[in-house]
């Protein structure tokens, strides 16, 4: 059994290892699936940012040249830069060759503006021109030389905040229009498996590139990059203020069959740069002094134009202040003359913008939150997913952090821990009972070894007695009448015991393998009782026992066995006389009471009883008390067996107790006959 013991525990600690190793592994897998769907979330998350930012893009990549005057000079209207713009543009500008930095938040002709109702402007006009103004020039200097000056003035004053160079370097490192994962449960295991091999995205597919591939805007942003890098150069028209000729030859100035003739949105997208004809009343060098006089509606000769000139427009490029300002802008060449045009947008009021109408409006804000500009703390970050995301061009200069909560439903370990645990508790039931199902097999195996020594020894017992008095006699041996009629009730008590042996021995075989049959009757159980007792006397008497029957009166009838419940008494006295030979008084008691709707049936010896740690398995079989090698008394270890499965048969309960005053009780009640 100890070698048993030790195989189970063996068996156990490779289950629980196991069992931990999946649960493990288990846990990594969920961890990355819910790390997958956040990701997911975000990537949806900063798509809907893009597009908002795409559509934004695109009418301002549409707006026509004329648009950055303080009047437009085809309608003579106010322009619609003036007013009824998004709430995070601060204003619109232009550049024009000479350097010349004119916004249509102020007109240059302030008494025309005054005339017309529209100058002065409020306060906060005022100081949104003079955001913008401050801005521009930030940016641009009147004698800039070069595009490359212009790139590194603005690298210098893009530095927005002071932040460690790992961060700006993480930063600036990633692709715009990306988004990466920084922290979160997972994100490790998502990030060690997501690395493909060189070229295999595009071949295997991923869910990410399947939904990247089904984003329209995420196509009209690949096209602009395009379209970006087949635009010409500034250099094309020559650097700003220096007023040089183009190095290509520039488009022909030619008449215009209408006064305007503005093409379509996608014309404006046409590759390598935006044309459309607009009308050329006067010198373009005093297009902008010409644009404020418009302000009388006869001053404006909206029938008389008679040439155009071909305007081309870049895709607009973004750049970052040091102020918190993101300056769009597009080069414009009108004729020979290049311009920059553009907006003044507020990062701040942008990121609220974007948050209002993508993390707001979705139904996020309970689980998100948003950062733009600026890492989140550690203590921020320790429980929450955290994904960084750098904006496609022109927005580039933009990044955004978004902090996830978990999301509910979403991959949620209880289902596996509950799991596991289950499993736990049924690999310790099993092995529980496997090891419970050993250790009976191994005892009732020990008991049925012992059981087979015992018969054997008591059958050798009374079979010697037999063999030698038989000799005795057969030899004449025995020479008085006195001595022979003892060896001959010797010879006959030992066959008796024999037979009961025997019996018992078949009887428990066709109790086991179910075949015995039992010839119930309903009759009185004191005739039976004494009976036993009678036929029981002189065994009784040779071991020095008396037997005593106390039937009550009249008892009702019940179902019973005749010869099965005399055998259960033969079983019972023979058990008693046996275990009660070392008591003071040897009686033993039959005794038969009715008990409520009982009849019961008793067998009291006065002997020293059951050990309280014995008493409950006395009726197993086999089973005995004392050690095989080292018993004093004699049996078989399934007389109490054979009685219990007898009663049980008949329908009679069976128990055993010490009694008071000493000796052991077994009682068996069986139910009044209806």
């Amino acid at each position: 059994m100890k070698r048993v013991r030790i195989a189970l525990l063996l068996v156990s600690l490779a289950t629980l290892g196991l069992v931990a190793l999946l649960a493990w592994r288990a846990n990594q897998g969920l961890a990355a699936e819910r790390a997958v769907r956040h990701e997911a979330v975000a990537e949806r998350t900063f798509e809907e940012m893009e597009r908002a930012l795409t559509e934004f893009l695109a009418r301002e990549e549409a707006r026509p040249f004329e648009h950055y005057a303080y009047y437009v000079p085809a309608s003579g209207e106010r322009s619609p830069l003036a007013s009824g713009l998004e709430p995070f543009v601060v204003g619109a500008f232009q550049l024009d060759p000479e350097g010349a930095v004119t916004t249509p938040l102020e007109p240059l002709d302030v008494e025309a503006a005054r005339a017309r109702g529209d100058w002065p402007a409020t306060d906060a006009v005022r100081v949104a021109a003079g955001r913008v103004r401050s801005a521009v020039h930030g940016l641009w200097s009147a004698n800039a030389a070069d595009e490359k000056r212009d790139r590194d003035a603005s690298q210098k004053l893009g530095k927005v905040e002071a932040e460690p160079a790992n961060e700006i370097a993480a930063r600036e490192s990633q692709a715009p229009g990306t988004t990466r994962a920084l922290a979160g449960p997972g994100v490790e295991e998502r990030a060690g498996a997501a690395e493909p091999a060189a070229g295999a995205a595009k071949e295997t597919g991923s869910a990410f590139d399947v939904l990247e591939s089904l984003n329209r805007s995420a196509d009209v942003r690949a096209e602009r990059k395009q379209k970006v890098a087949r635009a010409p150069s500034s250099a094309l028209y020559g650097a700003l203020g220096a007023a040089t000729e183009p190095s290509a030859p520039a488009p022909a100035i030619a008449p215009a069959a209408e006064p305007e003739a503005y093409e379509t949105e996608d014309d404006l997208l046409d590759a390598p740069a935006q044309h459309y004809q607009v009308a050329a009343p006067r010198s373009l060098r005093a297009r902008a002094a010409v644009a404020d006089q418009a302000a009388a509606p006869a001053e404006v000769p909206r029938q008389r134009r008679v040439d155009s000139v071909r305007v081309a427009l870049d895709p607009m490029v973004g750049v970052a202040t040091a102020e918190g300002a993101l300056v769009l802008y597009r080069t414009v060449l009108v004729g020979q003359r290049g311009y920059r045009q553009g907006l003044v947008l507020d990062r701040a009021a942008l990121g609220a913008w974007l948050e209002e109408r993508v993390i707001r409006a979705s139904g996020l804000a309970r689980v998100a939150q948003v950062r733009f500009d600026g890492g989140a703390r550690a203590a921020e970050t320790s429980d929450r997913y955290v994904f960084a995301h750098r904006f496609a061009e022109p927005f580039d200069a933009l990044h955004a952090q978004l902090l996830l909560a978990s999301l509910p439903g979403v991959g949620s370990p209880g289902a596996l821990y509950a799991l596991v645990a289950v499993l736990l508790a049924v690999g310790a039931a099993g092995l529980a009972a496997v090891h419970r199902t050993v250790a009976v097999v191994m005892h009732y195996a020990e008991r049925r070894s012992n059981f087979v020594a015992a018969v054997t020894h008591e059958l050798k017992t009374p079979l010697t007695a037999i063999r030698m008095y038989a000799e005795m006699l057969r030899d004449g041996l025995v020479p008085s009448d006195a001595k022979r009629q003892e060896y001959y009730g010797t010879i006959t008590d030992e066959s008796e015991r024999l037979s009961r042996l025997v019996d018992n021995v078949l009887e428990f075989s066709k109790l086991e393998g179910g075949r015995r049959e039992l010839a119930i009757a309903v009759g009185a159980v004191g005739p039976v009782l004494e009976e036993a007792a009678l036929k029981l006397a002189t065994h009784a008497a040779r071991e020095g026992f008396a037997l005593r029957v106390h039937v009550a009166r009249d008892l009702p009838a019940v179902r019973f066995d005749r010869d099965a419940l005399l055998q259960v008494l033969f079983n019972l006295v023979d058990n008693a006389m046996k275990y009660a030979k070392t008591g003071g008084q040897r009686t033993v008691e039959l005794e038969a009471h009715r008990e409520g709707d009982a009849v019961t049936v008793a067998v009291r010896d006065f002997g020293p009883g059951v050990a309280r740690l014995h008493l409950e398995r006395v009726f197993e079989p086999f089973y005995r008390a004392e050690s095989e090698l080292t018993r004093t008394t004699k049996g078989t270890g399934i007389g109490l067996a054979l009685v219990k499965e007898l009663a049980e048969r008949m329908g009679a309960a069976v128990s055993g107790a010490n009694a008071d005053g000493g000796g052991f009780r077994v009682r068996l009640a069986f139910p009044v006959a209806g």
